[in-house]
């Protein structure tokens, strides 16, 4: 099963006017006793341009509901696109491309 890696979704930086689409989790707080979890994503231009070294121009804080089981940011990821207020809801899952083989490259 592919990892999310990012979520995408088109929004423009209110800061500098700059459209910002692709959010990827920096960090995270989990509250101990169960109540809820919150994670920091960075927001770029596009995924070319994290790969590219490039500097985040936004910064969203979301909380949701409950703490984490297992792979603490495939479960963030998934709670976050059940997100429906906020300027994450709607967004799309990034999903880790799977290596190629020499089969599919012949």
């Amino acid at each position: 099963m592919s990892k999310i890696i990012a979520l995408h979704k088109p929004l423009t930086d209110a800061a500098t006017g700059a459209p910002v689409t692709h959010f990827v989790i920096s960090q995270y707080t989990v509250v101990v006793d169960g109540t809820k979890s919150q994670a920091v994503l960075q927001g770029y231009i596009s995924a070319e341009a994290k790969a590219a070294g490039k500097r985040p121009l936004a910064h969203i804080a979301q909380d949701v509901a409950g703490t984490p089981e297992g792979d603490t940011l495939q479960w963030l990821y998934g709670e976050l696109l059940k997100v429906e207020t906020g300027d994450l809801a709607g967004a799309a899952a990034v999903l880790e491309e799977a290596p190629s083989t020499a089969a599919e490259a012949a």
